[in-house]
């Protein structure tokens, strides 16, 4: 035990001298935890949220302009701001950047719709045979010509694809809704057959009714993905991996420097010896793991981000933190024993733990990735922590429901330990 001890003694004495390794552990992490969630934060909230600038150019007086807009106002995603422009002086304005989107409805174009829609009702009715029961003054002919109806979108050139084809779909669902109110509106006066006056039908109401069924309980549990939830826990996972510079670094020193040599001449076994170098770092860890989600808590609601929210188990929260300390502790003693030089120990080591933090969703949740990448987050030890965190995070779980990630890091912990010592073993022989 006093060699444990000793050896615990003499790790935290290196690493309070190495102002270097303890930036790196440290405030590296807090810095990517705000630098991350202020840049991702307008990716992750919702469009309501977002209120995006919009330049309405409505030049139309009639009911078709008028729906148009209505519909754009209930969609609670824009900011509109109405203008009076020529087509070419509005795109132009999109082009400048001064908004994202640009809709410009022509001054006929309540005119236009009208006569499409009568030119409609004419050519049906009077290929039921109904034509000449129905002579209303705006149905008299059946080879009305047919009219062009364009309600020009402009987007500015950044816009998205996806984004193009969501406000496409509501400003084609306002329009449907018109047009179909509008033909209603022409059957019924041109099948009207004794001369009263057909007064206008109301509007319609939506037949079907699509409604979003939510999978939590209680308001505790109605948490999304924003930006400081995904965040804080990644960069806390990374930065608890990134230890592995400091870690292999210190294992390496010690072989180079003879104090390897003289702990194998000591009495006593070397696995108690590299057990207090893990029980070290892994301490670190977990201090690492606190700090950040104090981050989150205290800090990043000041710059104007959500708060952190950890979920209802503490319990939960801190086994996820041991197992990942385990897993980052364990990965660091495996690259420090596999090389023989502090150059290559923490190239590798870095670029390693950046590699398996893309793969696991540190950068940008898994479920964004492409198919062909997402496959291969499931060998990442990164992806089994950070998905532990979120279910206790958003999901509320316990640690049973949890458990299959936590013994994924302990498994990959025993292997990297059984890697370490099989392959000191034989360099010793």
């Amino acid at each position: 035990m006093l060699r444990l001890l000793s050896t615990i003694r003499k790790e935290l004495l290196i690493l309070s001298r190495d102002r270097g390794g303890l930036a790196i552990m440290f405030l590296m992490p807090m810095a990517m935890i705000i630098i991350m969630a202020l840049i991702q934060d307008a990716p992750f909230r919702d469009y309501q949220e977002l209120k995006i600038p919009l330049m309405l150019v409505n030049n139309d007086k009639g009911e078709l302009g008028n729906a148009i807009e209505k519909g754009l106002n209930e969609a609670h995603i824009f900011s509109i701001n109405k203008k009076q422009l020529s087509d070419s002086a509005a795109k132009q304005a999109i082009k400048a950047g001064d908004f994202e989107i640009g809709v410009v409805i022509p001054a006929d174009a309540s005119e236009k719709m009208n006569t499409k829609v009568s030119d409609f009702v004419n050519k049906k009715l009077a290929e039921s045979g109904m034509g000449a029961a129905s002579a209303t003054p705006e149905a008299k002919s059946t080879d009305v010509p047919s009219v062009d109806l364009n309600i020009n979108i402009i987007f500015s050139p950044q816009t998205k694809t996806s984004f193009k084809a969501s406000i496409l779909a509501s400003l084609k669902q306002s329009a449907s809704k018109f047009e179909t109110q509008t033909l209603l509106d022409y059957f019924t006066k041109a099948l009207n057959t004794d001369g009263k006056e057909v007064k206008k039908n109301k509007p319609m109401g939506d037949f079907i009714n699509f409604t979003e069924v939510k999978t939590v309980d209680t308001p505790k549990e109605a948490l999304l993905l924003n930006s400081v939830q995904h965040n804080v826990p990644a960069w806390t996972i990374f930065g608890m991996f990134f230890i592995v510079i400091t870690m292999s670094g210190s294992i390496i020193k010690e072989r180079d420097d003879g104090s390897y040599t003289r702990i194998l001449t000591m009495p006593g076994s070397y696995i108690t010896v590299l057990a207090g170098k893990i029980t070290s770092y892994f301490f670190v860890c977990l201090i690492q793991c606190a700090l950040m989600l104090m981050v989150g808590i205290y800090i990043l609601p000041h710059l104007g981000l959500p708060k952190l929210i950890i979920g209802t188990s503490i319990a939960a929260i801190g086994v996820t933190a041991l197992f990942t300390a385990l897993g980052a502790t364990g990965y660091g003693v495996m690259v420090g024993t596999l090389f023989r030089t502090h150059q290559q120990a923490s190239t590798f080591g870095a670029v390693s733990v950046v590699i398996l933090a893309a793969l696991g969703g540190i950068w940008v949740p898994v479920y964004v990735m492409p198919e062909a990448i997402r496959m291969f987050a499931e060998i990442s030890p990164l992806y089994w922590a950070l998905t532990a965190f979120h279910k206790v995070f958003l999901n509320g779980a316990s640690i049973v429901a949890i458990a299959p990630y936590l013994l994924k890091l302990l498994l990959f912990f025993a292997v990297t330990i059984a890697v370490s010592l099989g392959y000191n073993a034989s360099r010793n022989k």
